[in-house]
């Protein structure tokens, strides 16, 4: 089915050629039909051959309902662009023009009404007046149909027009991400709560789970029914009435979006859209920074602030990229068409495409990081994915871009071609943009070596503080992590993660501590200072003795002593040897040979045990199940 939306000045006619097409007359409301003037969206269908039907969406003309004619605009395929000949090109014809245009509609035809209240030449001089005005947008080569709604003049060339239309707009809607934007709300007895508007992105059915924002409440679908039937499933692109089961009438309000995502916390963690912006020629202001907009998009319309970040205006027939932050979060895909108003007086001044959501505000820091904006606005579904990677650096592939509006066939292709092409890379379930890592991992790599090259005595670093070096979010920075394990830029060396082919060294305070505390084990090798002791110095010390200990000269006994390696091997050699000579021995023999104390004997006999050199049966230790082992345990 397509959707067809109506667009034009106050009074042009455009409910009176609806109801000529379709012998529905779309002005519903009592008020509507009194004062002679559509005031909210009607609705009308056309049957075509072949089975296809024509849904008119027909808007109100009236400066002060324009947000209601982009509530209908938001959701149509193609447009038809009234415009009176008594009258002429009017201010809302140029309103309508220019939103239906940012919206994004690439579809449509232009009708001049009331053609027998005006002469023929007139009628040549409006032509070539509108032509002028639709000049270099979707209408260029617009067909133009001349008629009257009162006569009936002309009505069949524009019929038999239309009828062809359904096949020559036809798209893929159904991009699995069902949404319908509420652009009415009532309740029905028996039924409770109803919801109107164009369904977009993908089908509903009836008992289908489904949530709505922005309350967030989930329920069921109860009842549906698309284009005046009861059907089981409506299908996008379908004007459909939807009731629902588990879900509050008090919840479903114009603006508010029925969706099939019942998962909301990405939206709400992320509030800030970044904005592609075109300013119309003929806005009244310019936009600066920290101006307070209207941003509406669908049925939903939400005040805000703008930040204009890396400029300081955009003046009229101006684009740009700008960041909106919301009174409160709106439920946006990447891709989603908008247009800005000013809140008071109510005057559009341009629209354009949602680039992204972000969690904060942006800062001037941020700039190389927001780079990846400027291939979106636009532009294909491999520019999207390859800027997703940009920003990402490495992503799950299940779940890339669920926040934008495009089939996950679509961005599956895009990566299977990016792929092809040697841009984009893939690493255990994740895929990346080649330039985009390699500049990442040589900045992390940067970011570590510095550390290291002011800390040249540690032997690495612990996992948390090299992911916290990397800046970047935490799932993105381990699997960056596993990545350069892989490839063969880091190793782990027990707890600690170091460069390859990095060594350690000392300088400054830490070697003075060094050198102190190693003077200190060499005057007394079998009797040690206990290690506290050692680390009454200070931070430094402190830094030389986890040096010590990392570099394999000392080895760490126990909690309380630090033996010089060659001690501690010199202490393993003559307990193997005696072993191997009786095959037992007790804590005498050791203090006898090295002179000493049980503060000494018992934690080396226990730290043996522990190593499995040796095992204690009752005072005496035998050998234990690792005796034969090459390994002292440094």
């Amino acid at each position: 089915m397509l959707v067809l939306g109506t667009a034009g000045h106050i009074d042009h006619g455009k409910s009176a050629i609806v109801r000529r097409l379709t012998g529905t007359d779309p002005d519903r409301l009592p008020e509507e039909k009194d004062r002679g003037m559509t005031i909210d969206l009607g609705f009308a269908f056309r049957e075509v051959e072949g089975g296809e039907r024509i849904a008119f969406v027909d808007v109100p003309g009236h400066e002060r309902f324009v947000k209601n004619m982009i509530a209908g605009a938001g959701g149509i395929d193609a447009v038809m662009l009234v415009v009176a000949a008594d009258d002429g090109w009017m201010p809302q014809s140029q309103e309508h023009f220019q939103i239906v245009r940012l919206l994004g509609i690439r579809s449509g035809l232009i009708v001049i009404n009331k053609c027998d209240l005006v002469e023929p030449d007139w009628l040549e001089l409006l032509e070539a007046d509108i032509r002028e005005k639709v000049a270099g947008s979707f209408l260029q080569d617009a067909p133009i149909f001349k008629v009257s709604a009162q006569t009936g003049d002309g009505f069949d060339p524009l019929a038999a027009y239309l009828d062809t239309l359904p096949s020559k707009t036809a798209e893929d809607r159904d991009i699995g991400k069902s949404r319908l934007y509420i652009d009415r709300s009532f309740v029905l007895l028996g039924i409770g709560g109803v919801v109107t508007g164009t369904l977009r992105g993908g089908s509903l059915e009836v008992g289908q789970t489904v949530a709505v924002w922005p309350s967030k409440e989930v329920g069921k679908v109860r009842s549906l029914r698309a284009n005046h039937r009861e059907v089981q499933k409506a299908l996008p692109g379908q004007r459909t009435a939807a009731a629902f089961t588990g879900i509050e009438k008090e919840n479903l309000v114009r603006g508010g979006v029925v969706t099939d995502r019942l998962d909301f916390e990405f939206f709400d963690r992320h509030p800030v859209l970044a904005l592609s912006v075109e300013m119309l020629p003929e806005a009244p202001v310019t936009l600066t920074d920290r101006r307070r907009v209207l941003f509406i998009s669908g049925t939903t319309e939400s005040e805000g602030e703008i930040r204009l970040y890396s400029r300081r205006s955009i003046k009229p027939s101006e684009s740009g990229t700008v960041f909106f932050k919301p009174d409160r979060p709106v439920y946006n895909l990447i891709g989603d068409r908008y247009i800005v108003r000013l809140p008071t007086p109510m005057i559009t001044l341009g629209g354009g495409s949602v680039l992204d959501h972000l969690e904060r505000l942006p800062r001037r820091k941020d700039k190389e990081s927001l780079a990846y904006l400027e291939e979106r606005s636009g532009k294909s579904a491999e520019d999207l994915v390859a800027s997703e990677l940009q920003k990402r650096i490495i992503a799950p592939i299940s779940g890339l871009l669920d926040e934008a509006a495009v089939a996950r066939s679509r961005v599956e292709k895009a990566l299977k071609s990016l792929e092809a092409d040697g841009v984009i890379g893939s690493f255990k379930g994740h895929v990346f943009h080649k330039d985009s890592l390699e500049a990442s991992l040589e900045k992390f790599q940067g970011q570590v070596s510095a550390y290291l090259e002011e800390n040249p005595h540690l032997r690495g670093l612990p996992r948390d503080q090299l992911l916290g070096l990397s800046r970047l979010e935490t799932k993105t920075a381990e699997i960056l992590l596993e990545y350069l394990i892989q490839q063969g830029m880091v190793v782990r060396v027990g707890d600690k993660y170091n460069l390859v082919g990095r060594g350690m060294s000392l300088k400054g305070g830490v070697k003075v501590a060094h050198d102190q505390i190693m003077r200190q084990l060499q005057e007394a090798p079998f009797n040690p200072p206990k290690l506290a002791k050692l680390a009454e110095g200070g931070k430094n010390h402190r830094e030389a003795i986890k040096f010590i200990i990392d570099s394999g000269e000392g080895y760490k006994c126990g909690s309380d002593f630090v033996f010089l390696s060659e001690t501690w091997e010199e202490i393993i050699g003559f307990i193997k040897e005696r072993l191997g000579e009786t095959g037992q021995m007790n804590v005498a023999d050791l203090k006898d040979r090295f002179s000493l104390t049980r503060k000494f004997a018992i934690p080396i006999l226990e730290n043996t045990d522990r190593l499995k050199i040796t095992r204690r049966e009752g005072d005496l230790r035998v050998k234990g199940d690792r005796f034969e082992d090459q390994d002292s345990g440094i």
